[in-house]
Order: structure tokens, then sequence, then C-alpha cells
């Protein structure tokens, strides 16, 4: 709802209620127009988020003053940046928090503020928004907050009052938003201008149509816009494929405040794109890394993580892609981390949890973290399936780029969630979405979805798609051992009396798949090295002579993986044997140590 105000006279003292004011306007026309920021959105990566991250990032700044506002422009100022800082998404999203913390620095505790002392203000926001990144480039919403703050300096002390400073402010930051396409050469050859300037200049207008009269908003909310819409018309342009995740976490140090330079120094050879936001005591920090779990783990060193959101750009970044048919997974597949790129995989990742802590497969704790809490817990822990809202949420996105998505899962026979990805696919549109059971695991799913990917380079469509992989499927297998009993013992799949004889005799059990991926006893060899022998004899007794293709996956088994890749490169003749380090969920499954074969027969060409 709105209501239509009189046109106020220029008032020449800002206060509490007048900036609520202010921010509400400018958040609303930010809220108004995230598609078309979504759209031209190419830097620093081509995510289709930032009109999103913004619109929540002043959404969280205008609705923490709520209604009853501070008298004092200070007060209000910080309420408003501390809920900016909290609920802050995104690059953009960070600089704006840092921009409104600096401003709430500068106005103190002040009452109320006249137009110079509001100039200067924003001129300290606006060096506190450029401090906040490790690598500030010119061309971004950082440009258009440096010429907006810097107009409102040179004009201050002539202008009427607030009403014509802003006018006067929203004209440079125009000026200085056309002139981001000539700072950074992403822009001119997309076409476009910077999404995060776009989304400040945004923000101006609607104060500048608040203050002239306009309309002011009661409730921050819009009618979102209907799916598909963005993806009309969305800009192009190259993905960095460098880094696959954006990071982000909140942490805070009460009392004793975040070491800003030493989290910054601990965090800053893990990806591009660092931003640091807020005050003393919290901090807000952003990334695009390929190594989220360390990420999160450094941040904690420094204080208690409030809230973290770790986003897959791949799947950020599908729209980019040429391929009509976009492919997704669980997070039990193995795939190689360049390869998984080149496919364009999504992932949805599964749960795994000891006691009541939690985390997201691969995303919030990393292989070698996992294996730490492994040894070091008396928790056994417990993996669980994506919930079906989470695949529904998938597919959904991805379908507003993709003519049909194909995901490919664990087998139904070891987990239920090929089953919530059926019934997602059946919610969101049967037609276009195909979910598959692999019948396999780990690296036999990583090979399924290799095949698959072949199809789509191919031309193949959702329905020849299906057909290739109910065939691919049976020419795929998995074989592995364990160096140790002591997980299955601890998880009751094993007796300790038989987990004893089996350690004393040095025999190492062989694990087989059956045709539905169900698994099973394979026999026993005497010696780990003896083991990886019986697992490329039965690799080779299941190509029957056909050419294959492999991979290992394995939990930390030391030098072995390598030991077997070289066999099996003698054995078959094949130039490359994958190999890939087992995700927290299969670990928590075999222990640490286990290495495992996936093979796929290669079938001749049909005539």
């Amino acid at each position: 709802m709105a209501m239509q105000r009189e046109a106020p006279d220029d008032f020449q003292a800002l206060g509490g209620r007048h900036f609520a004011r202010v921010m509400r306007a400018g958040t609303l026309a930010v809220m108004r127009s995230q598609e078309e920021l979504n759209r031209i959105n190419v830097f620093p990566v081509p995510d289709a988020d930032t009109g999103a991250n913004l619109a929540a990032t002043f959404r969280a700044a205008a609705s923490r003053l709520g209604d009853d506002v501070p008298e004092s422009v200070g007060a209000a100022a910080r309420v408003a940046a501390d809920g900016a800082l909290d609920g802050a998404r995104g690059n953009s999203g960070a600089i704006v928090a840092q921009f409104l913390h600096g401003l709430a620095a500068a106005f103190d505790t002040a009452a109320h503020v006249s137009t110079a002392e509001f100039a200067l203000a924003t001129q300290r926001g606006m060096e506190s928004a450029y401090a906040a990144l490790a690598n500030p480039r010119e061309g971004t919403i950082l440009s258009v907050l440096r010429v907006w703050a810097h107009a409102l300096r040179e004009r201050a002390a002539s202008a009427s009052g607030f009403t014509q400073l802003l006018h006067h402010g929203l004209q440079a930051a125009r000026d200085a938003l056309a002139n981001t396409p000539r700072q950074l050469e992403i822009l001119a050859r997309s076409h476009v201008v910077d999404a995060g300037g776009q989304g400040f200049v945004y923000f101006l207008e609607g104060v500048s149509e608040m203050l002239l009269g306009g309309k002011e908003p009661e409730e921050l909310f819009v009618e979102p816009a209907p799916r598909g819409v963005a993806s009309m018309t969305r800009a192009h342009a190259e993905a960095d494929e460098r880094f696959r995740f954006c990071a982000e976490a909140l942490v805070s140090a009460a009392g004793r405040g975040v070491n800003r330079s030493a989290l910054v120094a601990a965090i800053s050879d893990l990806g591009e794109s660092l931003v640091v936001a807020g005050g003393e005591d919290r901090l807000r920090v952003h990334v695009h890394t390929n190594e989220p779990q360390r990420f999160l783990e450094a941040v904690a060193a420094f204080g208690v993580i409030e809230s973290s959101k770790v986003d897959d750009m791949v799947l950020q970044q599908i729209s980019a892609r040429e391929a009509s048919i976009a492919l997704v997974a669980d997070s039990t597949c193995e795939l190689p981390e360049r390869r998984a790129f080149e496919l364009g995989l999504v992932t949805v990742p599964l749960t795994v949890s000891f006691g009541e802590q939690s985390y997201l497969d691969g995303v919030d704790i990393s292989a070698d973290g996992f294996a730490r809490r492994l040894r070091e817990s008396p928790l056994l822990p417990i993996s669980s399936q994506p919930p079906v809202g989470d695949f529904r949420e998938t597919y959904q996105r991805l379908l507003e780029y993709r003519d049909g998505v194909v995901s490919v899962h664990i087998a139904a026979a070891q987990s239920g969630t090929w089953q919530a990805a059926a019934a997602a696919a059946r919610a969101v549109d049967p037609v276009r979405v195909r979910a598959i059971d692999s019948r396999t695991n780990s690296v036999g799913t990583g090979l399924l979805l290799e095949a698959l990917g072949e199809g789509i380079a191919g031309g193949a469509d959702l329905d020849a798609l299906e057909s290739l992989a109910n065939t691919v499927r049976d020419d795929i297998t998995v074989f592995g051992t364990v160096q140790t009993l002591e997980y299955a013992v601890r998880g009751g799949r094993v007796s300790p009396r038989a987990a004893g004889v089996i350690d004393a005799l040095r025999l190492k059990p062989l694990i087989v798949f059956d045709c539905m991926g169900k698994p099973g006893k394979g026999g026993v060899a005497v010696g780990f090295r003896r083991a990886l022998h019986a697992l490329a004899s039965r690799v080779d007794k299941f190509a029957a002579g056909a050419p294959v293709r492999l991979m290992i996956v394995h939990s930390g088994a030391g030098e072995w993986p390598d030991y077997l890749a070289q066999e099996l490169r003698r054995l078959f003749g094949v130039a490359e044997v994958p190999i890939v380090r087992a995700g927290p969920v299969l670990m928590a499954h075999v222990g640490p140590g286990s290495v495992s074969i996936g093979v796929r027969r290669l079938r001749a060409p049909s005539a």
C-alpha cells in the first residue's frame, strides 16, 4: 500500500524520521527494479543476482528501522547499518552495508545533520566502502558512490536544502553510471552499465521522487516478477571459471572485537572479490572461492559465525552457457572439479550430522575437516537426503534458462535421494525435468553424468537422454575396498569379533554392487596391495574386452590411489585415470582410507 503526500518544503536538517523515509523510498525503488538489475549483472561474475542482493540488503536496512524510528539521525543510521550487515547478500550488498556503517560512524550521536554535515558523512561512507574491498575496481558501484559523494560536497554550501542537494547528487550519479562501460571492458562488451551502480542510482531516484512529492511506501513489499522474465533478454558475459562458490559469513566477537586485518590476511589467498564490511564487533565477509569450507573454518577462528551462506555460481552462471539442457546431481556424485564445471553440473547437497551439528555435504565442511571430526568425535555421523524443496527450487531456477533438466542420483537401493528428486520433478514439470536413478554411486554416477554430457553436446533431447541413461547405467559399476573395519563396527554393520579376526589375518574386504546399486560382499584379499589388484581384476572381468572409462575415488588413502591408477593405465592401455577425493557422505559410510574404482564399458557406436 502507499499514500500520496503533499510536496514537502525543502528541509534544512536531516533527522531520524527523515532518514527512515529516505531509506524506505530508495529501497522500494530498488526492489521494483531487481529483475532489470539481475539481467544486466555481468561483473564480477554474471550470476544474475545483483538485483536480488541489493534489494535484500536495502530491505534489511529499511525494515530494521520499523515503526519506532529513533529521533536521532545517528541512532537511525546505526540501526539501518546493523540491519544491512545482518541482511547483506553478495558483493554489492556487502559494499552497501559498509557504506551505511561509514555513514553511521560519521553521524555519530548527532540528532540532526545539515546538508554540509551530510555531504561530509557520505564522503566517509564512500571511503569506508572502498576500504572494505581487498581490490576495489572502478566502473562499479564504488565509482558511482565516489562521484555522488564528491558532487554533494561541492553543492552542499549553496544548496537550498536536502531536496535540491540530493537532486544534484542524482544527476552526478547518473553521469558516473553512464561512464562505467568506459571503465570496465566487460561492461562495454556486454553493452550494459554496472548493475550495482545502476541499483544505487535507482535508490537515489526513489528518494528524489518521494522528496518531490511522489508516493511514499507504507510497506516494503513488491510482488515478484513472473519467473522467466529476465531470461528473455539476459545480458551475456564470460563466466569467471576460476572460482565456483560465492561464500559469505557474519562473524561476531562481542567484547574483544574482530581483528579485521588478521582476518583479511587469513582468507586473502582463498579467492577474489573479497569484501569485509561492518564494525569492530561484527563483520560480514564475502569472497569468491573454490574452498568454501576453508573459508568458513578460517572465519570461525576469529569469533562466532552468526550466519553463513555458500552459493554455487555454476548454477548462477548457467544462463551464460549454450546447452539447452542442464545436468543436476546430488553431492554423493564424484567427478573431478574441472570436469564438473565443464558439464555445468549443478549439485544439490546432502546433509551430514554429528549429533545436533549439521553440515551441507561438500559446502559447509571439507573432506579433511570431516575426517578430523570423524576421528575426534565420539558420535557417529549420520547422512540425510536433501528435502524435496531443495530440488524443486533448483529445477525451477534452471527452467528459467533451460529447456529441460536431467537430474541423476545415487541408487535408490542406497538412499531416498532419488525419490525426493523424482517428487520434485513431478511437482515442477514432469515433462521438462527427468529424475534418473543411476543405480550406482560416487564415481559411477560421475561416469553416467559424463555420458549424458556427451549426449547433450551432441544435441540429444530429453527423451533421448533418458534412454541413454537407462542404457549406459547397465555398463557402469563400482568396486571398492577399505583399509579398516573400525567404522563398519561403530556403525553396527560388522561385529567386533568378526572385525578382530579379519584384522588379525590382514584380510581386506572387497565391496561389489548388484545391478540395482545395492552393495554386497565381494570376497577378501590378503593385504591392501592385493586388494587393489583384486579390484583391477574385477574391472577387467566386467569390461570383458571392451574399451573402458575409469575413475578412482578415495577417502584419504595416501599413495595407494596413484599406485592403482598406474596399474590400471598399464592393464587397460588408457591415457587417463582421474582420481577424486571422496566427500563427507561417502566417508561417513566407509571411513578414511577407502579406495574404489568406477568403470564404464564403452559400446561401439551404432551403425
